[in-house]
């Protein structure tokens, strides 16, 4: 994978801090009405993996934020110090992710049936899987900062899907919510990432190109093929025992 090419000196690229900044109030945004006011009016209530899961998401969003901050700034040293915390917090996510889609796949169940819950589980354990191996290449290419860089924004973009979708909340309902704000709003993201190489190198990175192309794709089959019988096969070995 090829590099792109380098930047003049003492210039930074600003998508990456972009990005970071703005995820801060699509969490805030997107989590409003379903976690934050019913928290603070006393009206939410919840496992403790729950309240742990949103500290755990929002530390997250401030350890890329802080990284990439470090980043602009010139700080690397320090920034490669704090590298591996976000490991923690990366298997913290995962993990409380997989439990709270385990606990909303059962209630979906009692409504909707086993295999339709496990469907919904599925999607979460895909969702899981995407947001790991883009961390997990971006610590294999650490030492590759262009691409390095490119994977954690990924992976950033990649968790912001829940948030996304809760937008929903706002709006007249959609026919297919799903390809509205999981699909075409939480993936613009990497449309713009991309633009951005496009118009500081004249090219646009190898990882948008492979990466990035992939995980659209990933939603795009989340979205127009879950109803389909080879996906909810799936669904049923992969997610059923969960349930």
């Amino acid at each position: 994978m090829s590099e792109a090419k380098p930047l003049r000196a003492g210039t930074r690229p600003l998508v990456y801090l972009a990005v970071a900044v703005l995820a801060v109030p699509i969490v805030l945004i997107g989590f409003a009405k379903t976690f934050f006011h019913p928290l603070a009016t006393g009206a939410f209530r919840g496992d403790a993996v729950v309240y742990a899961h949103a500290a755990l998401m929002f530390a997250w969003i401030g350890f890329v934020l802080n990284q990439t901050r470090l980043v602009h700034s010139r700080a690397t040293a320090a920034h490669r110090r704090a590298g591996w915390l976000g490991l923690a917090l990366v298997a913290g996510v995962v993990i409380s992710t997989l439990l709270i889609g385990a606990q909303a796949a059962r209630r979906v169940a009692l409504g909707a049936g086993p295999e339709a819950a496990a469907v919904e589980l599925f999607i979460v354990m895909i969702e899981m899987a995407v947001f790991g191996a883009l961390i997990a290449a971006a610590v294999v290419l650490r030492r590759r900062p262009e691409a390095h860089r490119r994977l954690m924004l990924l992976a950033l973009i990649a968790s912001l899907g829940p948030a996304w979708f809760r937008f929903r909340h706002y709006f007249p309902p959609v026919e297919n919510p799903a390809f509205v704000y999981s699909l075409l709003l939480a993936d613009s993201l990497v449309l713009l990432a991309a633009a951005s190489d496009l118009a500081r190198t004249g090219r646009v990175h190898p990882v948008y190109l492979t990466a990035g192309v992939a995980m659209i794709g990933v939603h795009l089959i989340e979205v127009f093929l879950n109803g389909g019988a080879a996906f909810r096969a799936a669904a049923r070995a992969l997610a059923g025992p969960f349930i």
